[in-house]
């Protein structure tokens, strides 16, 4: 009797099978035994589903119904790296970058090639693993080890390389995100070397000192996973640099598919170290399988997210956006991100656009230009002890209905300790030019006043209206210059070391500490 695997698309459940079958001799029973490998994104629409029927050919064995075979659905576009960066920039949780969208065009290109991909794994050869040349020279390069022929349909990876803080990590976990396979696999590379030498370990308490593990390990990690994502590739030890030299030949012999993030270029890898020229080999076979792309936008906004001393940042520029984006990730301390979260509370509901770990982001439009009440912003205070509001325009008479809510948000942020983030199109103390509107006001009207009382038009502007209005703005004009005392007050070091989020106090404590030292510093010298 033998087994017989069979693979094949179904339209019905969107995955693929993966068929056993089990063929007996003459007058024996058959079974078959279906299980989905992955799932690929199909287009959303209306399927009929029919219940599992069980065979009685094997009391121990179950099969699935029958279902269509027939090729898979091409994939949408936006199904995609591309597809997912766009709505995440709409949801508000990245920011465009053309710096990050090139990479992610490339990553793109990855996946569409990757969609009708799977590796021939070649079977085992006996002579790579047991006996022959032994396992140090094979190491360092003095064997036959490195002799064979790489596949040729494999699609070439991506070497993401540019310095902290650009965004490396973030698009190669968008790519691998939207991968529709379960075999992958995402990990730091000193975890994955880590893992490595613990296989070696393993594998020598088991064989002959002779025997070379390097091909074996390779084979075990191409069949777990054909497409390996690593975080910050770096070689900075003879050991590291001596096992990955056959290590990395030997994955790419087995059709696996390389993406990695690394602050080096693949030609600066393992710089000055020991026997460097043996590790030569790699870095060219990294450049050959690998698409070399930089992303570097020359800024790092997660360093300047943790040392900033300021929550309030205008004009509005592209910079100010992602300096916000990254205190986004620092206020909550990389939390994830959920978006559209429901508040209810009084019979009513407060949609929070994008929340993580207590914090929570909206823009000046969401909060303060539609309609809420005072009991909007006090439950908002109330479920989260940071928000992080962008976008906040100069108010003036002729939209005072904003800027009352906008008085009202900080009285109510105020009263609760909250934290606020901020970005506006001019500081604090020019956001309301209501004083100069007043004034104005004042002038013209008493001039118009005149015209109209000496040609006797009924129309007229009496004293009670005109003090009226011009209460009316004074009001306004007093509210917003309490306003902007508070939000003096809530950008101090203090305010945020006193404050409910505990990982900006830390962070404030910590430039604290630093200024001090620094203080010390000079004044010993």
């Amino acid at each position: 009797m033998f087994r017989q695997t069979i693979v094949s698309y179904s339209r019905h459940t969107g995955c693929y099978i993966r068929s056993a079958r089990a063929v007996a001799s003459r007058g024996r029973r058959l079974a078959i035994v279906a299980h989905p490998c992955y799932h690929r994104p199909q287009p959303q629409r209306q399927l009929i589903h029919t219940s599992p029927i069980e065979l009685t050919a094997s009391p121990a064995i179950h099969r699935l119904n029958a279902v269509e075979e027939k090729e898979p659905t091409p994939v949408s576009v936006e199904d995609g790296p591309i597809g997912e960066y766009k709505r995440l920039v709409q949801a508000g949780q990245f920011i465009d970058d053309s710096f990050q969208r090139l990479i992610v065009s490339r990553l793109d290109r990855l996946y569409r090639e990757l969609l009708d991909y799977t590796p021939a794994n070649p079977p085992m050869d006996a002579s790579k693993t047991l006996g022959g040349v032994g396992y140090l020279r094979k190491l360092f390069g003095r064997g036959n080890g490195d002799q064979g022929k790489m596949p040729e349909d494999t699609p070439r990876g991506l070497y993401i390389y540019g310095d902290v803080g650009t965004g490396k990590t973030t698009t190669m976990d968008l790519f691998y995100d939207t991968i529709p396979t379960t075999h992958k696999r995402r990990i730091h590379f000193h975890a994955f070397m880590l893992d490595v030498h613990s296989r070696i370990n393993t594998f020598k308490r088991t064989h002959r000192a002779a025997d070379d593990p390097v091909p074996t390990i390779a084979r075990e990690l191409a069949a777990q996973a054909y497409v390996l994502c690593f975080d910050e590739f770096q070689v900075t030890d003879i050991a590291d640099a001596m096992v990955l030299r056959r290590l990395v030949t030997e994955l790419f012999r087995n059709g696996v598919v390389v993406v990695t993030t690394s602050n080096r270029h693949p030609d600066e890898l393992y710089k000055n170290g020991i026997q460097r020229e043996s590790f030569m080999p790699c870095i060219e076979l990294l450049k050959q399988r690998c698409e070399v792309v930089s992303l570097d936008s020359g800024t790092d906004y997660r360093k300047i997210a943790r040392e900033t001393e300021t929550v309030y940042f205008s004009p509005i520029t592209a910079d100010t956006n992602k300096v916000l984006h990254a205190l986004v990730g620092l206020a909550s301390g990389n939390a994830p991100v959920e978006n559209n979260v429901e508040l209810r509370f009084l019979g009513r509901a407060l949609c929070v656009p994008v929340a993580a770990n207590g914090v929570a982001r909206f823009s000046f439009t969401q909060l303060c230009k539609d309609a809420h009440s005072a009991a909007d912003y006090i439950e908002l205070a109330k479920h989260y002890h940071t928000l992080i509001l962008t976008d906040v325009p100069v108010m003036s008479m002729s939209n005072r209905n904003e800027a009352r809510r906008f008085i009202t948000l900080i009285d109510a942020l105020y009263e609760s300790h909250a934290v606020l983030i901020m970005s506006s199109e001019d500081d604090i103390y020019n956001l309301f030019t209501g004083k100069c509107e007043v004034d104005s006001f004042r002038a013209e009207t008493a001039q118009l006043t005149g015209t109209v009382e000496s040609a006797h038009l009924s129309e007229v502007v009496t004293e009670d209206k005109f003090n009226a209005l011009a209460y009316a703005g004074e009001e306004e004009v007093f509210a917003f210059q309490r306003a902007v005392s508070r939000l003096v007050e809530m950008s101090s070091r203090h305010w945020i070391i006193t404050g409910r989020n505990r990982i900006l106090a830390e962070n404030a404590m910590r430039q604290e500490q630093s200024v001090a030292d620094d203080s010390q510093m000079r004044s010993a010298a």
